[in-house]
């Protein structure tokens, strides 16, 4: 027979199934005592496994199984005890089982008199029952219904939590899967927990009712049926009870505690009695005041001298063996760091490919001007810089490194851009910056001249008490860290097309995803657009002085224009400078609204059209003829030289089609700040055009055709 049923028993779902029938027939068929003691063995393991297995796990989400196994526990616990409870009426003083004979003479016994163990029995049992009912069955049911509110409140914060982790990219797919399957199992643990307490309850409650019934039934059976005297069958019938009752409470008990253990475990890294042994006994100095205060109390008339003696003894001891462990994991712990340091690598040489975006090399006598307790301003400097590139134009410069180089002469500093070399001066550290602006109306003559860094300018070299006198003959008196400054800002706006990296673009767009987070999604998820297509196009505003702080209207641009233009950065570029032609053409307009422009003429215009293509990777080529560059060129500097002689900011304004070409052809020539190409459909209705000047070719050049 058990040959044929093995296959079924070792199937879990048919041994359940088996486990959930023999519980019903538990509940009508009668079983001999020795079978009964078997069923309360197991009864008593399954609530010794149970609360062994709350205390050592560290979320509640790794005994998802408890509440199930809850009430599978009770309802079995019950069937037991209405087996033993027909035991008991039926069978009387010859009742065979003997764990409840047991527990009903023996744990309750040694009182000298029968009387007074029974009433011994009765009162443990009660005490039981009222701890259950009182204290670990209200509270935890109390805590469940808690914790489930919490954890339900909760939720969508945590839900929020793991999509923004993820967003930000901290966590991959898989992680982020993994959390909100925890997050879910946690949710319908403390879910179920809220009504699996209430079985518990109703386990005490009946546990009682049983205990009632069968001493008032077995006193009725006894009298009535078996003829027994009423002090006979007082005697047995309680004794029995007694011991079923203390059988089936001490199951619960363990049960009960397991509910109240895993219902107030907080998430945790490590089980319960890991966590008590390094947060109750981590200090041994307490174990010394407590074991001290133990052994001084003993000396106390009338306390127990060797019990409190012996306690405060071990609590001593055991403070020793605590402090001797952390001293020797510490030790260990330095000779494993010491290890590591001693252990030879290989070198990887990975540090050396590493190459900072912005980095100011020094001599060593200009060291002072970067260290603030020596009064050096350098790095405040430099702080404001950024923030004022930032407000100004958008741009998120990436921090400068600033380091010694003892190769440099001793007033040298070199500005350097992705490693490389762009700006380099010498100054005289113990001396000031005069600069001639063109306001001068005495020249200085005590003091060494020298063109400036940054601009070009004559200047000249003064000692600190000369600059009242220079100020008032009309010269801009600057220090070093402040010519430094000067110098690394306008490399900084020369190249802030290729500072705005990547990682700056990734950094504004969560920045603009916190408040706009519809357009970010539209731009990188709806339209298939990398964050390397946006770079491209701030980098191409940028590359005309173009701020881009407006980045929320500059991203609804591309999203609008993305699926016309394939995504294209060049024509995604110029529709952004329609969508801010207000802004673009502003920087150029006085205050009455005109801008003084210099128009192209016509004729150049269509060559222009005709020989200026852009490829993709190339940029833009000009299969024009080299005799019509060279003129086209002299025209332009020409116009260029003409604005600037006469006090103005030279501004080209040329046709949709042609005006990045043109920029292109004329940054050649002059740095890209001191001039403007815009196009006629950036220039707003309410701005006029005050045309100064005209780029065209000279009579004998015009039959130059393009190629």
């Amino acid at each position: 027979m058990l040959e044929r049923l093995s296959p079924y028993l070792r199937n879990n779902e048919a041994a359940l199934g088996f486990g959930v029938i023999f519980i019903v027939v538990l509940l009508v068929v009668p079983l001999p005592g020795p079978i009964l003691d078997g069923l309360i063995l197991l009864s008593l393991f399954s609530g010794l496994i149970i609360i062994l297995t709350s205390l050592n796990s560290t979320t509640p989400a790794e005994f998802t199984v408890f509440p199930t196994l809850l009430l599978v526990t009770t309802v079995y616990r019950l069937a037991v005890n209405v087996s033993t409870t027909r035991m008991i009426l039926t069978q009387g003083a010859n009742s065979n089982s003997a764990l409840i004979e047991a527990f009903g003479t023996f744990v309750v016994g040694g009182t000298g008199s029968a009387t007074l163990s029974l009433v011994v029995g009765i009162i443990i049992f009660i005490i039981l029952t009222l701890v259950q009912v009182m204290v670990i069955t209200k509270g935890a049911t109390r805590i469940s219904e808690v914790s489930a509110r919490f954890v339900l409140d909760s939720l969508p914060g945590k839900q929020l939590a793991i999509d923004s982790d993820l967003a930000a990219g901290y966590i991959n797919e898989k992680e982020a899967r993994r959390r909100r399957e925890n997050l879910q199992k946690e949710m319908n643990f403390y879910g179920a927990m809220d009504g699996a307490s209430k079985f518990v309850q109703g386990d005490v409650r009946l546990g009682l009712i049983i205990t009632a019934i069968n001493i008032i039934g077995g006193i009725i059976v006894g009298m009535s049926i078996r003829g027994e005297p009423f002090a006979t069958a007082l005697e047995t019938y309680t004794k029995f009870t007694i011991g079923d009752g203390l059988v089936s409470a001490i199951p619960a008990l363990l049960i009960t505690s397991a509910t109240g253990v895993i219902v107030t475990r907080s998430v945790s890294e490590e089980a319960l009695p890991e966590e008590m042994k390094t947060q109750l006994f981590a200090n041994p100095k307490l174990l010394y005041i407590v074991g001290s205060m133990f052994v001084a109390g003993a000396l106390l008339p009338g306390f127990p001298f060797l019990a409190m003696v012996g306690i405060g003894g071990l609590l001593i001891w055991l403070g020793i063996v605590i402090e001797k462990s952390i001293k020797e994991k510490a030790i260990a712990e330095e000779k494993r760091e010491s290890d590591k340091k001693d252990e030879k690598l290989p070198e990887t040489y990975i540090e050396h490919l590493k190459t900072d975006p912005l980095e100011v090399e020094i001599g060593y006598y200009l060291i002072s001007l970067v260290d603030p307790k020596q009064g050096g301003t350098m790095l405040d400097q430099i702080s404001r810089l950024r923030r004022r590139f930032a407000t100004g134009m958008g741009l998120i410069v990436p921090p400068v490194r600033i380091r010694d180089n003892m190769n440099l002469e001793p007033g040298a500093y070199v500005i350097k851009l992705q490693g490389n070399p762009v700006a380099r001066f010498k100054l005289e550290p113990d001396r000031l910056m005069a600069i001639d602006t063109g306001k001068v109306t005495v020249p200085l003559t005590d003091g060494t001249q020298f063109t400036e860094p940054t601009y070009g300018l004559k200047a000249i070299w003064i000692t600190p008490e000369q600059k009242m006198d220079a100020e008032s003959a009309g010269y801009d008196v600057v220090d070093p860290a402040t010519v430094i400054a000067t110098h690394l800002s306008s490399v900084i706006e020369e190249n802030s097309s290729e500072i705005m990296g990547r990682q700056e673009v990734k950094k504004i767009l969560d920045s603009i995803r916190e408040e706009n987070a519809v357009v970010v999604d539209e731009v990188l998820q709806e339209r298939k657009l990398g964050v390397g297509q946006v770079q491209a196009v701030l980098a191409s505003l940028l590359r005309e002085h173009v701020s881009i702080r407006n980045m929320t209207r500059i991203l609804e641009t591309i999203a609008s224009n993305a699926v016309r233009t394939a995504g294209d950065p060049y024509l995604l570029t110029e529709a952004v400078r329609q969508a801010l032609r207000r802004q673009i053409a502003g920087e150029y307009a006085d205050e009455s609204g005109v801008i003084s422009a210099i128009t192209i003429e016509p004729g150049i215009d269509r060559r222009l059209r005709e020989g200026i293509h852009r490829d993709p990777e190339e940029g833009f080529v000009m299969a024009l003829k080299p005799d019509f560059q060279v003129a086209l060129r002299d025209a332009l500097i020409g116009e260029y030289q003409q604005v600037v002689k006469n006090g103005g900011h030279p501004v080209f304004i040329s046709s949709r089609e042609i005006r990045a070409g043109l920029f292109s052809i004329i940054q050649r020539h002059f740095p890209a700040r001191s001039f403007a190409v815009l196009a006629h459909e950036e220039i707003p209705p309410d701005i006029r055009l005050n045309i100064v000047g005209q780029v065209a070719l000279r009579r004998q050049e015009e039959p130059v055709e393009a190629e």
